[in-house]
């Protein structure tokens, strides 16, 4: 069973963005510098569709809270410096990230059950969802978990401080990243397309 996700602040998107800017190409020298840069956001899950079937979202009782995995390690997608693309459109491929009990991705999977995805049904994207694959296996999380109270469960619980027991719990998340080059410069823009 599966949970949605909630979106990813604005603010670490910003910070990522400003923290890639500085990895353009030089004006002084003719060398093209492939840089990227990442934005953050969650897509909704769609109704009763996944790759390998459905997924079942977590159901709470009174005395349960969910808190979501938070992610703290994370590389950005890249192309290889030695792509044979000189130039994209935005173009968005979507995955589903598989991740454990233990905040580790054990997979990830291609997104196609919305139109904003399609572009991963492309052959000639194929790169595109290599190079996230790529990049979120290595991703870890703050473990998702059920977190177990004696009384009622708290509206909002950030961290399950005061439940009586917390039970990790694998979960997945799903993800879309647009890709555009141009002169030879590539961006990434990185975002959730929501959980289960």
């Amino acid at each position: 069973m599966r949970l949605q996700a909630q979106p990813v602040p604005a603010w670490m998107a910003a910070l990522a963005c400003a923290a890639l800017a500085g990895c353009a190409s030089n004006a002084d020298t003719y060398q093209q510098v492939r840089s990227d840069a990442v934005d953050q956001r969650l897509l909704p899950p769609a109704a009763g569709t996944a790759a390998g079937g459905k997924v079942e979202r977590y159901t709470m009782q009174p005395q349960q809270a969910f808190r979501m995995p938070l992610l703290h390690d994370n590389a950005d997608p890249a192309l290889p410096a030695n792509t044979s693309r000189h130039s994209l459109p935005p173009t968005t491929v979507c995955v589903r990230v598989i991740i454990d009990a233990q905040g580790s991705v054990e997979r990830s999977e291609a997104l196609l059950d919305r139109p904003e995805c399609s572009a991963g049904g492309d052959p000639a994207n194929a790169d595109l969802l290599l190079a996230v694959d790529q990049a979120v296996r290595g991703w870890r999380y703050v473990p998702a978990a059920v977190c177990h109270y004696r009384e009622l469960a708290p509206q909002r619980p950030a961290d399950c401080a005061d439940a009586e027991r917390i039970e990790l719990v694998p979960v997945t998340l799903n993800y879309a990243f647009t890709f555009r080059m141009e002169r030879g410069q590539v961006r990434v823009q990185r975002g959730g397309v929501g959980g289960r």
